[in-house]
């Protein structure tokens, strides 16, 4: 009874590893895009570099912030059109 239990945990295991294997296979249908680096050592100590990925970051939050202000903007501009009683624009 002991080696019967002990032989079919065995070959569970044995099948579960070999299931394992497959699964966990690169798929080569699927595409993914760039993945994101690290700076070597050298670069992200050097203040220029430094200095030009922070003014990037800036650059980009300001963006940001323009892009969200617009869309603010935008929604307003279409709710204020809507909500006029008589307008052409309000669906009756």
């Amino acid at each position: 009874m002991k080696f019967r239990t002990g032989l079919l945990i065995g070959l569970a295991v044995g099948y579960r590893l070999s299931k394992r294997a497959i699964l966990t296979e690169d798929d080569p249908y699927v595409v993914t895009g760039p993945q994101r680096r690290e700076l070597p050592s050298g670069l992200a100590a050097n203040p220029a570099v430094r200095a030009v990925s922070d003014r990037a970051q800036r650059l980009a939050d300001q963006a940001t912030v323009a892009s969200l202000d617009a869309i603010r903007r935008t929604r307003f501009a279409i709710q204020s059109r809507l909500g006029e009683p008589g307008d052409q624009a309000a669906w009756n």
